[in-house]
């Protein structure tokens, strides 16, 4: 694939794992995905959307009673959603977000796959998430971390996208590429998963900020119920590596609704069909899911 001129946030983030772009929407785009998240969020708080994040458990599956004490809503393309979902396919699909995304993984957009794209909130009780690297498993060994860590850095990106002020993600820079350090490995692996990591930094974003990470950086986040959170936090795949991140991908159900998914612009439907091709490799292959808890 050809490769964008610049590497500008690719070689941030293959510095720190982590990248930030200021003001990267702007206020009518702030204030109109706003407006569009909210009604999201008041439909899957009354129950009317499955598709949630309950508050207490990190990680799929989630379980399927239903309560309105939620940090996250899945899905936001689900045709499922209805009208509701219209709005996100401009923002997951414009031509500036896809740049960002072909400059870190070093392709233009035709290189890029469709992969998630949620909503992250505020629970109704405050809720942490432990630290974790979203593909490798606390309890691997130090050499199996080392050899994971290499396998495939840059097979895909994500990023969240705040329409709220959040200071809710919290990283260790530079953890990204390199084994855990032992107090790394004991905070990550003792019974709290939470406590505090030499050289952690909060991520603090304005509404329209955003931040794409290596899904390998050590991280972790903390939802208080008392602020209004409301961010967008998606992936994109490179489309030559899609085996790297099927497990974490299709572990979310998109399979199920993706050949009933129309987009609503080119750039969408060229995302939409990478992702159908990886979905249609792994069809009936159980993959399980990425990590426990």
């Amino acid at each position: 694939m050809p490769v964008p001129e610049t590497k500008s946030y690719h070689d941030q983030i293959e510095a720190d794992g982590f990248v930030i772009v200021r003001n990267f929407l702007t206020e009518d785009e702030i204030e109109s995905y706003k407006d569009a998240s909210r009604k999201v969020i008041e439909y899957a708080r009354e129950g009317k959307w499955p598709h949630v994040r309950t508050r207490g458990k990190q990680f799929p599956p989630w379980p399927k009673n239903f309560s309105p004490d939620i940090w996250g809503v899945s899905g936001l393309l689900n045709p499922d959603l209805g009208d509701l979902s219209k709005p996100f396919h401009e923002c997951y699909s414009s031509d500036k977000i896809l740049n960002i995304a072909g400059d870190i993984l070093q392709t233009d957009k035709e290189g890029l796959s469709m992969e998630l794209f949620n909503m992250l909130i505020n629970p109704l009780t405050d809720f942490e998430l432990d630290w974790h690297r979203d593909y490798i498993k606390p309890e691997a060994t130090e050499e199996e971390e080392a050899e994971q860590l290499l396998a495939d850095p840059y097979a895909g990106t994500q990023f969240n996208l705040p329409l709220t002020t959040d200071k809710c993600l919290i990283v260790v820079p530079g953890s990204h590429k390199r084994v855990r350090t032992q107090e790394e490995r004991e905070k990550t692996c003792d019974e709290s998963k939470k406590k505090y990591i030499s050289g952690q930094i909060t991520v603090e974003l304005n509404p329209g900020d955003i931040v794409f990470y290596n899904s390998n950086i050590l991280h972790r986040a903390a939802y208080s119920s008392a602020s209004e959170r409301i961010t967008l936090h998606g992936s994109y795949g490179h489309v030559d590596h899609g085996t790297t991140r099927a497990k974490g991908v299709l572990q979310h159900g998109v399979a199920s609704w993706l050949p009933r998914f129309t987009p609503e612009n080119k750039n969408l439907e060229m995302l939409k069909e990478k992702l159908q091709r990886l979905a249609d490799k792994f069809k009936d292959v159980d993959l399980g899911y990425a990590l426990e808890g």
